[in-house]
């Protein structure tokens, strides 16, 4: 449906091409992925999977992660290129994400130095690698380690060439485009392991191992991620996801060391999350928020309850910040000085020119598409229900709780009009927590339809839209 979101009077930033003749190339191994997907999911009701229920849920995690990985690849194989080559493809153009651009130039030869003049060279950026001028040096340095095990190492090298058809180019290229494919191919790895800590999340949530590891496994279908490739948004959800199961842990361990060790945990990986994206702090914000008013340890005092989850907060806050600007500013990066000058440049390039009234509407839009619509309609109706439940005085099982504080954060976040478009690709690390609520609790028939209503929308997405 080109009028969907294909060159449809839309804003230029919300449209995508459209292919009204079919794909350049059969889907037919994203096909299969997604068909093998499917499979294990429905195996995981038979009554064998019962008998074994977490030695199944492991089969499920392991199946997501690694079928999760392949499955966005081979959505590229739309493109007249191989996958591989048309993933390298955009992590070399300078448009698309820039970052490995900025990686392989003169300026990060020296990590080190690039780190130091990294808020100097912002403005820089604004005219040649757009992406990378609004963004923390995480995502720069990221593959410019790639770039240099590739120089450590020509075996991997020549296999990365091989892989990615680039085996004819020249030398002093082949260093080059062999990190661009292998930073491409980490990322796509570390948006699939989310799967990992979204699975332990829906345990302690109240989901057991099986139920949560059938959210886990449909994590690989979210059209987002598996569309939106190679990107660091994708690989974002996993430290957002386990930064958000860290608190949980924290505000349901029953010893302060217990509840200190999980918070410290939870601001590392939050570290991990803002070094890479400033943008990742809101998000932060809203799935640590949903934790901690959900998973709080009962007692007797209700003061205490609260004392109890600012004090995880505050801790969770104050490590992310020590490891994200603090251990950074000790070697010479001038943290809050490139901070303020990302930050300025998005709001003049991103957010200032575009309507804040139009995007009140075009951001729920884009982001229960790529979400998929009908996880999206799902969590709507049941943060609906939870509402109606609170309103009436009746109280919700943790996992309803948690559902209902991350659709008013990204409410508040739509709200908010700092992101204006493009939310179907910046908000994925929202997704799995969104997920989590919409598929937890389905029986088997509403379960795989739902996966397989998934696995359509992307596969339809991937075949006739270009992303």
């Amino acid at each position: 449906m080109p009028w969907l979101r294909g060159p449809a009077p839309y804003p230029p930033e919300w449209q995508w091409g459209f292919r009204p003749e079919g794909p350049a190339h059969p889907l037919w191994a994203a096909a299969a992925c997604a068909l093998a997907l499917l499979a294990f999911l429905a195996a995981s009701f038979l009554a064998a999977a019962r008998h074994r229920p977490r030695a199944v849920a492991a089969a499920l995690v392991v199946a997501s992660v690694t079928l999760g990985s392949v499955f966005p690849v081979v959505l590229l194989a739309r493109e007249p290129d191989s996958p591989l080559l048309a993933l390298m493809e955009r992590s070399l153009s300078p448009y698309r994400t820039s970052y490995h651009t900025v990686a392989v130039s003169p300026a990060a030869r020296d990590p080190l130095a690039f780190l130091r003049a990294h808020a100097a060279l912002l403005p820089e950026l604004t005219h040649t690698a757009k992406h990378a001028a609004t963004h923390p040096p995480g995502p720069v340095l990221f593959y410019r380690a790639a770039l240099g095990a590739c120089e450590a190492w020509p075996a991997l090298t020549r296999a990365l060439r091989v892989a990615g058809a680039r085996s004819r180019l020249a030398p002093e290229k082949a260093v080059k485009h062999a990190s661009a494919l292998l930073g491409d191919l980490l990322l796509v790895l570390l948006g699939s392991l989310t799967a990992w800590p979204l699975a332990r999340l829906g345990q302690r949530l109240g989901l057991s191992p099986l139920e949560a590891a059938r959210v886990a496994l449909l994590w690989a279908l979210v059209p987002g991620p598996a569309l939106m490739t190679p990107q660091f948004d994708q690989a974002l959800a996993l430290p957002v996801v386990a930064a958000v199961l860290c608190l949980v842990r924290a505000a349901q361990a029953g010893s302060p060391s217990g509840r200190g060790v999980w918070s410290v945990l939870a601001g590392a990986w939050g570290a991990a999350a803002i070094f890479s994206s400033y943008g990742a702090a809101a998000f932060l914000a809203i799935g640590g928020g949903a934790a901690l008013l959900t998973a709080a340890v009962p007692s007797r005092a209700g003061g205490h309850r609260l004392r109890r989850a600012i004090t995880i907060a505050a801790t969770a806050t104050g490590v992310s910040g020590l490891l994200a600007f603090g251990l950074p500013a000790a070697l010479g990066h001038e943290a809050l000085r490139a901070l303020r000058t990302a930050l300025a440049i998005h709001h003049a390039t991103y957010t200032a020119p575009r309507s804040y009234a139009l995007w009140l509407a075009f951001d729920p839009l884009d982001f229960s598409l790529l979400l998929g619509l009908p996880v999206a309609v799902l969590t709507a109706w049941r943060a609906a229900a939870s509402a109606r439940r609170l309103v009436s005085g009746r109280s919700l099982l943790p996992l309803a709780r948690f559902g209902l504080a991350a659709v008013v954060g990204v409410a508040m976040l739509v709200l908010s009009g700092t992101t204006r478009g493009e939310v179907g690709r910046i908000w994925i690390p929202l997704m799995p927590l969104l997920l989590l609520d919409a598929a937890a609790g389905l029986d088997g028939p509403a379960t795989i339809a739902l996966g397989l209503l998934q696995a359509a929308l992307t596969l339809t997405l991937g075949a006739f839209w270009s992303v």
